[in-house]
């Protein structure tokens, strides 16, 4: 433990001589300084507040992850091609005191600069609402809506599976698929017509979800109901609505008629009432009062949720911090291990395909949902081994970054959504931990099996 304090300390040492720590700080001070002056709002006080967290501080964090990943391969592979390690390890120093010492250097000094960043972002956020010239009702909908952290509640999800397959059996039956279409594609596409159809309402009629309480409402507290209109399949005349919310005994407790251009997301406020105080089910239902016959859709992700206050803006901004220390932690361990192994140009080659990979892993999860193509007529054994193969391996990867996936932190702070300390402890423990012990093994597994120095 000695040995990793003692190269920990020389290494943090070696960062500030070089006046890397320096260089970066200057380079971050003039993002979060300058790049909101290059960008223009939707001209709301939302926008600027959105625009400050998701582009000033997500760029922040992509200047963070370059810097990490070029500073933990050359925090060995430097010292390997410079000699300056050769001494060392002639010393009772083993190679994993080496690595755990570089790591946690590297990890230490990106996270402060995070953490700066962040600090930066939260007293810009306050000094925005401070000269922003808001009336009591705009300063209100922003604090309840944005600067805040709710916590969500998602309806229950609707089974469509059997009657997706019913349906796909009618379209085969009647001869509109074509021969040899892969049914379980099929399936997915009805399922997801399914969907659309679950969460549209046309003239005259409703939609109803369904939402699960995981405790009792207190009354006079507050609550929101959220939704989003899926715009682009509508148009932009106003829209005549009713919104109603209640139990299901009671299904109409409160009603809110609208009448609204069905584009965007809406926020309803509500304070609970008397009625709701030990509701554990909540059912609220859309009823589109129009009469030309438009229909009006709802986004089938997370179209429609629920919101309850849980918590302060700022412990919520840091929470969301330490997910991506969390993440640049992972990225250390990968460029040490890199530089562990390979010279630093191909240390930040092989590190930058693997973050690469990680950034698109929406696409190679959809390559995998899709399932391995089927084999084609006249096609041989070398090519469809080929293809095999290809799709083993595209498993693979989504396996292995799997547990870098996390949902957007910076996104979910913008829109003032809750990042639960509980959520935060659980990834950083189930998911980042073990991927970094993961990648330390393999690292300090090859560095040991590694030839240092040569003949004099």
């Amino acid at each position: 433990m000695r040995s990793i304090f003692s190269i920990y300390k020389l290494t943090l040492r070696s960062i500030l001589r070089e006046k890397v720590a320096l260089s970066m700080l200057a380079l971050l001070a003039l993002v979060l300084l300058l790049l909101p002056a290059g960008l223009e709002s939707d001209g709301t006080i939302q926008g600027a507040l959105r625009m400050h967290i998701r582009y000033s501080l997500g760029f922040s964090s992509f200047l963070l992850a370059a810097m990490t990943l070029w500073a933990s391969c050359a925090s060995i592979a430097s010292d390997l091609s410079s000699k300056r390690l050769d001494m060392l390890l002639t010393k009772p120093v083993s190679r994993a005191a080496v690595w755990w010492g570089k790591w946690l250097a590297v990890v230490t000094m990106m996270s402060g600069l995070c953490l700066i960043c962040g600090t930066v972002t939260l007293f810009r956020i306050h000094h925005i609402l401070q000269q922003a010239d808001l009336s009591p009702e705009q300063s209100e909908m922003v604090m309840t809506q944005q600067v805040t952290a709710r916590r969500p509640i998602d309806p229950l999800v609707v089974d469509l599976t059997e009657e997706a397959h019913l349906l796909a059996d009618q379209q085969i039956a009647s001869g509109a698929v074509p021969e040899g279409y892969p049914i379980d594609v099929l399936y997915e596409e009805m399922e997801g017509f399914l969907k659309v159809n679950r969460n549209a309402a046309s003239a005259g009629e409703s939609v109803e979800w369904t939402f699960e309480l995981n405790k009792a409402l207190s009354p006079g507290s507050e609550m929101q109901v959220s939704y989003q209109y899926d715009g682009s399949a509508m148009g932009i005349g106003l829209t005549p609505g009713k919104w109603t919310l209640g139990t299901p005994e009671q299904p109409e407790l409160l009603e809110y008629a609208l009448e609204e251009t069905p584009y965007g997301e809406k926020v309803i406020a509500i304070t609970v009432p008397e009625e709701l105080a030990d509701a554990e089910t909540i059912l609220l239902r859309y009823e589109n009062q129009g009469t030309d016959g438009g229909r009006v859709f709802f986004k089938t992700d997370r179209g429609v949720r629920l919101y309850f206050n849980a918590g302060n803006f700022s412990l919520n901004l840091f929470r969301a911090l330490f997910l991506i220390c969390g993440l640049l932690a992972i990225m250390a361990a990968i460029g040490v291990s890199a530089g562990s192994v390979f010279s630093l140009p191909v240390a930040c080659y092989i590190s930058a395909v693997i973050l690469l990979l990680q950034a698109f892993s929406g696409s190679v999860e959809e390559v995998v949902e899709y399932g391995q193509p089927a084999p084609t007529e006249g096609q041989n054994v070398i090519a469809r081994g080929i293809e095999t193969f290809q799709y083993k391996v595209y498993e693979g990867v989504l396996v292995l970054l799997k547990p870098l996936q996390v949902e957007s932190p910076l996104g979910r702070v913008a829109d003032g959504v809750l990042i639960s300390p509980t959520e935060v402890l659980s990834v950083i423990c189930l998911r980042f931990i073990p991927v970094i012990l993961f990648m330390s093994g393999i690292g300090i597994f090859l560095f040991s099996r590694r030839e240092i120095g040569g003949a004099a």
